[in-house]
């Protein structure tokens, strides 16, 4: 916003830092920083432009919020479209490369099985196979890198841009970031250059209200201009909501979330941000129902969100058949792709906070459903639309932890397995999930992480809570099962996998490699599953699984 067409309105020192930065013969980063609607994406549709006139490879991406508990998502979204300079890099970086964003171009972040186990790179390490890849981008003709909604980037992608960023003098790459101010991100501790986006002042707020609204009334004008503040997409936005009303109320009454307008400037407690939720939320709710879940699924997965469709292709929710939402002014659509995007960031996320729980759940499930092909993004949604235990849900997330956990995901690791402890329907399953996760988390130094499921399961065992908890531990990796043991419950549905894969054959590192498990984690697998089978070695699990069936349907 703070646009009207292709110009800028205003901004004049923000328009020569960016000049200034784009025309530098080296690169660098710089990080544009201000409150939501005040023309953060404005300048950087203008900075682009200003590039790409000047012979720049201008790539573009933007943090969503619905993947931001995805390990290296942002990162994969970035660099996608310089994925073809792989080949000249040398076989280590690559490999590094390989590990977190998959080898193949094309390939999503947790879909892909060619991914080889083993220990996720550092920040540093995966940070200079990046610092690698850029310049051979480069090659050619200078690169920018333009990343909006910083604020939603996943810890890992923006701790790795964050590295790159730092080290970009003296190549031909930039790196522009814009992020929010009312949002913490892991931007606001990596000692990038900022620039500050202030609101327009007096004289430019009033020409920009002109400029789209030449023949507004005297009194609207007045009372947009009090209450929008300088923020440009107040400015755009407030004009047609006051001059619809039709309650006979004056327009200096405008009711906000309960509140009137009028006396509001300038009062704490009501910020901008919330004033214009309420101004949405209204267009939101005049929608007819199939409209709104349309909406709102789009919103769940970002759809829409800039650089998104050409940066990934197919790789996010397609809304369709909301031609009232554009007529509302909630949707517009994409010039490149002719996709239909929100309006604004504030749209998208007052389409959420105005559903209720069980119609988020019913789109998380038709999302969990679209990115069946997708390991980490189909178990981000499982766990949002399921409630009740469920063994299959509960193995989904389990695997889309291990991915997670390979690629450097610890935090998305950790959440998922404790998501999947809860969803668990064996108590045995739960217990061994809990001190998973509370290993992950320890071994990646998230001590805080770390003792949430260990707590969690004490709290389930109804275990006193001053007394110590165990120190979480991985299950070993069986050699046999104890002879005598009993024969316990059925296999759950990956237990019935594993115990297949292994009767075929495969080692414990090939059926960890298919099922996206650790080979250790298989061991642990099967060191339960030889005593449900009642078996004690591997030799013997074919006709264990054979009369298993034969049982079940007699």
């Amino acid at each position: 916003m703070g646009s009207t067409g292709t110009a800028l309105v205003g901004r004049a020192q923000e328009q020569a830092e960016l000049a200034a930065f784009v025309e530098s013969a080296t690169g660098g980063a710089l990080v544009l920083r201000g409150e939501a609607g005040v023309g953060r994406s404005a300048l950087l549709d203008h900075a682009a432009a200003r590039a790409e006139r000047a012979g720049h490879l201008v790539v573009r991406a933007a943090g969503v919020e619905a993947e931001s508990a995805l390990p290296h998502a942002g990162l994969h979204q970035l660099l996608h479209p310089l994925l073809a300079g792989l080949a000249r890099l040398d076989d280590g970086s690559r490999a590094v490369l390989g590990s977190v964003l998959g080898s193949v171009p094309g390939s999503v972040p947790g879909g892909s099985p060619d991914v080889p186990p083993g220990d996720p790179p550092s920040v540093m390490t995966l940070g200079i196979a990046v610092l690698g890849l850029l310049p051979v981008s480069a090659a050619r003709r200078p690169l920018l890198l333009v990343l909006d909604d910083g604020q939603w980037l996943d810890d890992s992608s923006a701790d790795v841009l964050g590295f790159v960023g730092r080290r970009l003098a003296g190549s031909r790459v930039k790196l522009l970031v814009a992020v929010r101010t009312d949002v913490p991100s892991r931007f606001d501790t990596a000692a990038l250059p900022e620039l500050p986006v202030a609101a327009l002042g007096d004289e430019d707020a009033g020409r920009l209200l002109d400029q789209r609204y030449p023949e507004l009334d005297p009194r609207i004008r007045r009372t947009v201009l009090d209450q929008a503040r300088g923020n440009p997409l107040a400015l755009l936005e407030l004009p047609a909501q006051l001059a619809d009303r039709s309650d006979g109320l004056p327009v200096d009454g405008l009711p906000v979330d309960g509140l009137p307008v009028q006396g509001l400037v300038g009062r704490p407690g009501v910020p901008l941000p919330r004033r214009l939720h309420r101004l949405f939320g209204a267009r939101i709710e005049a929608l007819d129902p199939r409209v709104r879940a349309e909406l709102l699924t789009g919103a769940l997965d970002d759809a829409g969100s800039p650089g998104g469709a050409e940066a990934l292709p197919d790789s996010r929710y397609r809304m369709r058949d909301a031609d009232p939402a554009v007529a509302a002014g909630l949707l517009g659509t994409e010039p490149v792709t002719g996709e239909l995007v929100f309006r604004h960031p504030l749209v998208r996320s007052t389409v959420v906070q105005l559903a209720t729980a069980d119609q988020r759940r019913a789109a998380h499930l038709v999302l969990a459903r679209a990115h069946r092909g997708n390991l980490e993004r189909r178990a981000a949604h499982l766990a949002a639309a399921t409630v009740d235990p469920d063994e299959d849900v509960a193995a989904v997330l389990e695997a889309a932890a291990e991915s997670a956990a390979r690629r450097g995901g610890a935090p998305a690791a950790v959440h998922w397995l404790t998501r999947a402890a809860e969803l668990s329907e064996d108590r045995a399953e739960r217990h061994r999930r809990l001190a998973e996760a509370a290993f992950v988390a320890g071994h990646a130094a998230r001590l805080g992480q770390a003792q949430r499921p260990v707590r969690a399961e004490l709290r389930a065992a109804d275990v006193p809570s001053h007394r110590p908890a165990p120190e979480p531990a991985r299950s070993p990796a069986p050699a046999s099962a104890p002879a005598s043991a009993p024969v316990s419950a059925p296999l759950t549905s990956q237990e019935r996998r594993i115990a297949e894969l292994a009767a075929g054959g495969l080692t414990n590192k090939e059926i960890g490699h298919r099922m996206h498990l650790s080979p250790r984690t298989v061991g642990s697998h099967l060191y339960r599953i030889f005593p449900k089978l009642g078996i004690t070695a591997r030799a013997a699990l074919r006709d264990a699984l054979n009369r298993a069936d034969a049982d079940r349907r007699t």
